[in-house]
């Protein structure tokens, strides 16, 4: 999914809860998808509203919204959503990490800042970031998180996860991204790169 049809979709979801009906609605559609598959180029919009049935059950600028992408599209803008519903949350003062092990939860110092400020500014990293918040919610959210990753390596950690999906990973990830981040400073290090992302963008 192209990076400019992610940032024109979420400029379409202003508000926490309606990131969440997309998000919901998504999670319907990718639970019939996996029973039943479907074409790859169909519009995901077509899909919910023609064999799903549920263009009256959803506001019209939501549908909009995911008119912007196909059936194929779907798990990158589960990606994307689920990202969004986190930095929603953070906006309105809430936790998303909850389930996350306090071992991952550990303060970054100025240090840190400085390091994680000077890789933003060079490089883009939006795949990354999306990687990143997945490897969170999908990962070190399970109980059994610290057993199988330890608190060090975030760098190297995040980029084997990649490399098991068989995703390229950007060259300024793997030639500048700040070594000394561990994975202990993983929550903390994801929320200052969003909200650091958010003044540049303002």
């Amino acid at each position: 999914l192209q990076t400019l049809t992610l940032f024109a979709m979420a400029g379409e979801l202003h508000s926490y809860s309606e990131v969440c009906e997309a998000l919901s609605t998504l999670e319907v559609a990718l639970g019939f998808l996996a029973m039943t598959g479907g074409e790859p180029h169909m519009q995901l919009s077509c899909y919910l509203a023609e064999v799903l049935q549920m263009g009256n059950q959803m506001a019209q600028h939501i549908l909009k919204a995911l008119s912007m992408c196909c059936l194929k599209h779907c798990v990158a803008l589960w990606q994307l959503l689920t990202s969004l519903k986190s930095e929603s949350m953070l906006r309105l003062k809430r936790d998303p990490f909850l389930d996350v092990s306090e071992k991952y939860k550990q303060a970054l110092g100025e240090d840190e800042h400085r390091l994680l400020t000077g890789f933003f500014s060079k490089s883009s990293a939006d795949t990354f970031m999306l990687e990143m918040h997945e490897f969170l919610v999908l990962v070190l959210n399970k109980p059994n998180a610290p057993e199988t990753y330890r608190p060090d390596w975030l760098k190297d950690t995040l980029v084997s996860y990649m490399e098991r999906k068989d995703m390229d990973i950007p060259p300024d990830v793997e030639e500048l991204f700040p070594e000394e981040i561990c994975l202990s400073h993983y929550v903390e290090a994801w929320k200052f790169i969003v909200i650091f992302k958010q003044e540049r963008t303002q």
